[in-house]
């Protein structure tokens, strides 16, 4: 009996055990030289392991011999290689002649006692040319590839070219794009890719940064198509906003736009963004409230625990009702205006594992006073919350429920009783006497990491709930929370 007689599930997984023993084998580290020689220059020279092989490369070197057996491997072989494709500006203006680009050398590379090189320059953008080039006149072998990720693109010109090479990617799902693209390409061109001639995109990440300064004056970089005000998400199920930038940013109005056709969404996430406020947030929310799984608004940029405020909604309809009321929502971690024991309040809630909520104000007590009647908010916060994770780790089906609330400058921990915060100014107001219940903890300014090596910041302390709510109500502590 020959191989490609097995049953094909068989034959697959005996080559993915090749392919993966290939791996282990191959060379997993690429080279350089330090202290590139310039043209009649010496210089001494140093070989150095640049870093790890990325993981594409390291499948697309494993098969190289399985693609040389006959069609039926040939072809599994590029659907196990392409399935994932990175993208990558080359980072840096040089490459070194000697080492070769066959990363199969790379043994014979070790042996050599005294290397020598010289530095040449290589275009940044070779590797996006050469994927359109190579998709253009191979689209079948685009048309194995599933997930992509373009990084370090920001120029109109690479954006065009982006797209001249998803055209033929027609099995495509997952993308992931410089959030220029949102500015440069017109609707037909996200049109095209969203919906597409095979599979229509499932998930989409538009990932921004601040481009180079002589990027951002270039006049042929400075224009905004506005593409999706006619563009159709309702076949989207994943959306994910990561990265903060100043140079024609993703603002609330895209997600307005966005927010139109975007009915069928499972997760969306906005991190580290401090362009977008809560009504573009609750804009999407409402539109997939049915379907939505996963929420992430974490819009702290460089900020930390101390993240930016997410803005105070236009209208008067209560946040913590509409959240709540989301049927599907699993995963949550929001930051809002202001918060209150309704967002707990739903027992039929299908929340699990981590939920993390950061707000600035108690809902009803935005003028941001300590008062009693904030304090007995604040206590009924927390007991409600209490009260979900109790309920969710005792139905039928238990899920655990790890709930932090982020307020007033202090972590609260419901299902341990516990408050996390910077309480030495009450210990040197009462000489140490009080608070009586204070330990050290694990947590900080950055959340349960702790610090992040900043000098003016010092370690948070853990104190039993009781005796914080006693001590707001004594004047002790404050719940203040003026913006």
């Amino acid at each position: 009996m020959q191989l490609n007689d097995f049953p094909k599930e068989i034959l697959f997984k005996i080559l993915e055990e090749t392919a993966k023993a290939n791996i282990h084998d191959g060379p997993a580290y690429t080279f350089g030289l330090s202290q590139a020689p310039l043209p009649l220059q010496r210089a001494p020279l140093q070989r150095y392991v640049r870093g790890p092989v990325p993981p594409e490369m390291l499948k697309w070197d494993a098969t190289a011999a399985i693609r040389l057996v006959c069609w039926q491997w040939h072809d599994w072989a590029l659907g196990y290689a392409l399935k994932n494709v990175y993208i990558r500006r080359w980072k840096g203006g040089e490459r070194w002649a000697e080492l070769s680009t066959r990363r199969e050398n790379y043994e014979l590379y070790e042996l050599i006692d005294r290397p020598t090189g010289t530095a040449v320059y290589r275009d940044p953008f070779a590797s996006l040319k050469q994927t359109v080039k190579t998709f253009t006149k191979y689209p079948d072998v685009a048309a194995k590839i599933k997930r992509m990720w373009f990084h370090g693109f920001y120029t109109t010109e690479t954006d065009e070219l982006i797209f001249e090479a998803l055209k033929n990617c027609t099995n495509l799902t997952s993308i992931s794009l410089p959030w220029t693209a949102v500015r440069h390409m017109d609707a037909k061109a996200w049109r095209g890719l969203l919906l597409g001639n095979g599979k229509p995109l499932e998930s989409l990440e538009l990932q921004a940064v601040d481009p180079t300064s002589q990027q951002a004056s270039e006049k042929d970089n400075q224009f905004d198509l506005q593409p999706f005000q006619s563009v159709n998400f309702s076949q989207l199920r994943r959306l994910k906003l990561f990265g903060d930038t100043n140079f024609m940013p993703i603002t609330d109005r895209d997600l307005f736009a966005i927010a139109r056709t975007a009915t069928q969404l499972e997760e969306f996430h906005l991190t580290c963004i401090s362009t977008i406020s809560i009504d573009g947030v609750m804009a999407v929310v409402r539109a997939s409230r049915s379907t939505l799984r996963v929420l992430e608004h974490s819009p702290r940029s460089q900020d930390g625990f101390w993240h930016p405020h997410p803005g105070s909604p236009s209208d008067s309809e209560h946040l913590c009702d509409l959240l709540r009321s989301c049927p599907k929502l699993e995963t949550l971690s929001i930051s809002l205006p202001s918060m209150c024991a309704d967002l707990f309040s739903n027992m039929n809630v299908k929340w699990a594992g981590d939920l993390q909520v950061r707000a600035l104000h108690l809902c009803g007590h935005e003028h941001g006073r300590s008062t009693d009647e904030a304090t007995d908010a604040l206590e009924k916060l927390l007991h409600q919350a209490r009260r979900l994770i109790h309920r969710r780790a005792n139905s039928y089906i238990p899920k655990d429920l790890y709930v932090e609330l982020f307020f007033s400058d202090c972590i609260f921990e419901p299902s341990s009783d516990a408050v996390h915060g910077d309480f030495s100014l009450a210990q040197l107001t009462f000489d140490g006497s009080w608070p009586t219940t204070l330990i050290s903890s694990g947590k900080g300014p950055y959340g349960s990491t702790g610090l992040y090596e900043k000098e003016e910041e010092g370690p948070f302390q853990r104190m039993e709930e009781d005796e914080y709510l006693m001590g707001v109500r004594r004047k002790h502590l404050s719940i203040s929370t003026r913006a």
